[in-house]
């Protein structure tokens, strides 16, 4: 990720759709790097283990809380998040004042139907519920938001595929340069992109 760890704090956003498979990319980031991890949905099972979306109101506070802290801290940590608001902007450019690295990594899958899903899934192993219809609007406002308003704030962002048997590089970039890895996918992310400006 860049310059080190030692020398600059890091946040590293793993975003995407409700059903993308956000955690297991940024468990894996905040595994690899050794440090720490933020996500809404682990701290809303940790509120109401038994039911985790009655406690989603107050994990989304705690969530931002926890950021907050973390950036004023100069701490580095990896956070997950749909992207689906605005809001979230602040906090990156309150952290790249602060000499963070901004790294964002992006995970889509073909179809929201792939995300409806996967989550149902989720649910039917114990797992945590989304309404539905919050999983169509933020699949819609997720993958136009990174690319057209979250992306130009990363030093440095990523995109993966995570509709196959494993997942795959699509592309990277920063704020000078862009790499293809699958060019097939890049074209498909693309395209996506511009049948959700419709």
């Amino acid at each position: 990720m860049g310059r080190g760890l030692a020398e600059t704090p890091q946040l590293l956003i793993v975003g995407g759709p409700n059903g993308a498979g956000k955690t297991t990319v940024a468990l894996q980031y905040a595994s690899s790097e050794a440090i720490a991890y933020i996500g809404a949905d682990a701290i809303a099972a940790l509120i109401a283990p038994d039911d985790p979306t009655s406690a989603r109101v107050d994990a989304a506070r705690q969530f931002i809380r926890s950021v907050d802290d973390i950036i004023a801290d100069k701490g580095s940590c990896v956070v997950e998040s749909t992207l689906s608001g605005r809001s979230f902007r602040t906090r990156i450019l309150e952290a790249r004042n602060l000499g963070y690295e901004i790294t964002i990594v992006f995970v889509f899958v073909d179809s929201v139907d792939v995300c409806i899903a996967r989550v149902a899934e989720r649910v039917r192993k114990g797992g945590h519920d989304v309404p539905e219809s919050d999983i169509r609007r933020r699949y819609v406002r997720s993958i136009k938001n990174f690319w057209l308003r979250y992306r130009e704030l990363a030093d440095n962002w990523v995109v993966l595929y995570n509709g196959g048997s494993r997942i795959q590089d699509v592309s990277t970039g920063s704020r000078r340069e862009l790499t293809v890895r699958d060019a097939t996918l890049h074209k498909a992310f693309l395209k996506l992109v511009e049948s959700l400006n419709d």
